[in-house]
């Protein structure tokens, strides 16, 4: 998956999520925290990941830029799983399959993230917002939940 398709997923992931913030405020106050403070960390790890595609759009080449990056988008989907592990019994069988499915969508390789032909310029900067805009809505997501 390139870095244009994933920053979508992960976007659209993140849209759902916030929309599910009715729900998720039924949470008992700990269980509540702990997404809070997943979905902050998830925010963190997109910041990084932005600027590490942000460093590998100017050099294309450049290793560190390139392990960063997949790097984060691992990370991403650790927290991720580990949010799904908190609400498993508290969304319904489909919300739940719904989050598993587009979870298993976001497994990136390091070859898939950076293959030699980059996307148009355009295309990055767009992969870079969204991966700014997803990071917007986690960070709105923990200061729901805390509210």
């Amino acid at each position: 998956m390139r870095v244009p398709d994933y920053s979508k997923r992960i976007l659209a992931l993140a849209e759902l999520l916030h929309r599910w913030v009715g729900q998720l405020m039924k949470l008992d106050g700990v269980r509540r925290e702990k997404v809070a403070r997943y979905a902050e960390e998830i925010a963190a790890t997109l910041c990084r990941a932005a600027e590490a595609h942000h460093r590998l759009e100017a050099d294309p080449g450049h290793a560190a830029s390139r392990s960063a990056l997949v790097r984060e988008f691992g990370r991403i989907s650790g927290y991720l799983e580990t949010i799904v592990g908190v609400l498993h019994r508290h969304l319904d069988g489909r919300k739940l399959a719904g989050v598993k499915r587009r979870l298993e969508q976001l497994r990136p390789t390091d070859t898939e993230l950076v293959r030699p032909a980059l996307p148009q310029a355009s295309q990055h900067h767009a992969a870079a917002d969204r991966l700014t805009a997803a990071e917007g809505y986690f960070r709105a997501l923990a200061d729901a939940l805390r509210a």
